[in-house]
């Protein structure tokens, strides 16, 4: 019996990990429990982490365990006054046995209060300090981009990118919901919260031109509904675009990004903006879902123009990257492309980068 590369994939991720030489013991010490950033910064390396046998414990609360016995204790995105006050203490135990690492994947440095009023936590002058000092007295600092890196590399030299990464069983949605469909209408997709409007702002106008265009075109928004300027009214009534909340389930967010045809993924050209990942087109990709992107730091890596996805920057050439993937065919032939370039991208085969920077700030060492 011939069985699929799929099929094998699937096998191999259910598969028991064969237990480490020396189980590394981790102790996640999470900013919050409830946010994408803990998903994927924190929840899925934990899970990989167990599975390959390791030990590992996720608490918001300092315990025993993490001061007795854990080897590296990753704190995230430490900055306020009580857990500074905890990693300041320990960062100054004379016999620890622990590293500690600390992990971050925005640029809190240069979040602008104005577009983002829930980072004005991180204007203020006693939390940027306290960031600055636990960034200092860090044995390791663990960043998700290159260009975030070099933003933390001003106040400690052992930083190490771990890449923002998708777990195996997105790929489970298969195939895409809507890749290939031909019912009339073409589903330009885009997702973000209340602080993405100055990024949406980049898209707004080819979106409304393309919209007006064509009947076939819709707009789904997920997260935020920015439908303001946008010329599909009907007697008052929106037609043409639909909007649907955020959901905390991975799963189900997942499914509903599988339901566009194209994802529009706009990023305004900011500081802060300049140390993100491409998180957002990397799900859309492993989903088969091609994407119009703009010609950014974050997605200049990831997307291969015209094979997978397109890079834009102007008002004309989102409309004419869009106008392109009304075509099906050419939506299929990119999303197969996008998904395929998305399965080196798992959490399942890059956990050993997660391993390999714990061992060394295990030992005292540079990772390199």
């Amino acid at each position: 019996m011939t069985v699929s590369p799929d099929v094998e994939r699937l096998a191999a991720r259910l598969r028991p990990a064969a237990p480490p030489e020396r189980p590394l013991r981790v102790f996640f010490w999470p900013a919050d429990v409830t946010s994408g950033v803990f998903e994927y910064r924190v929840r899925m390396q934990r899970d990989e982490l167990l599975r390959r046998g390791h030990e590992v414990q996720t608490s918001q609360h300092m315990g025993e365990w993490a001061r007795d016995h854990a080897d590296v204790i990753v704190g995230q995105r430490v900055c306020t006054g009580p857990p500074s006050a905890m990693w300041q203490m320990l960062a100054a135990k004379p016999d620890r046995s622990y590293a500690l690492v600390y992990e971050t994947d925005d640029d809190l440095f240069s979040i602008d209060p104005v577009t983002n009023p829930a980072g004005k936590i991180f204007r203020h002058p006693e939390v940027r300090q306290n960031m600055i000092d636990n960034i200092t007295l860090a044995d390791m600092v663990t960043v998700s981009t290159e260009p975030l890196a070099k933003v933390v590399s001003r106040w400690n030299k052992n930083v190490v990118v771990l890449p923002n990464c998708i777990e195996a069983k997105i790929f489970d949605i298969e195939p895409p919901l809507r890749r290939g469909k031909d019912d009339g209408r073409v589903i330009f997709g885009w997702q973000g919260s209340q602080t993405h409007r100055e990024d949406w702002e980049f898209a707004r106008a080819a979106v409304g031109d393309v919209l007006a265009a064509d009947e076939r075109a819709q707009l789904k928004m997920l997260g935020t509904q920015y439908f303001e300027g946008l010329p599909i009214l009907d007697g008052g009534r929106t037609t043409r675009l639909t909007f649907m909340p955020w959901t905390a389930d991975l799963d189900t967010h997942h499914k509903r990004v599988s339901r566009f045809d194209v994802t529009l993924a706009p990023l305004a050209p900011t500081r802060f903006n300049a140390s993100k990942s491409g998180l957002r087109v990397l799900e859309s990709y492993a989903l088969g879902v091609p994407v119009v992107a703009s010609r950014v730091e974050a997605y200049r890596g990831l997307v291969q123009h015209g094979a997978d996805g397109f890079l834009v920057g102007s008002r004309a050439e989102w409309r004419t990257a869009m106008e392109a993937l009304m075509d099906a065919e050419l939506r299929v032939t990119m999303g197969a492309a996008a998904r395929e370039r998305a399965r080196g991208w798992t959490i399942e085969e890059n956990i050993h980068r997660w391993v390999s920077a714990y061992r060394a700030a295990a030992a005292g060492e540079k990772a390199t």
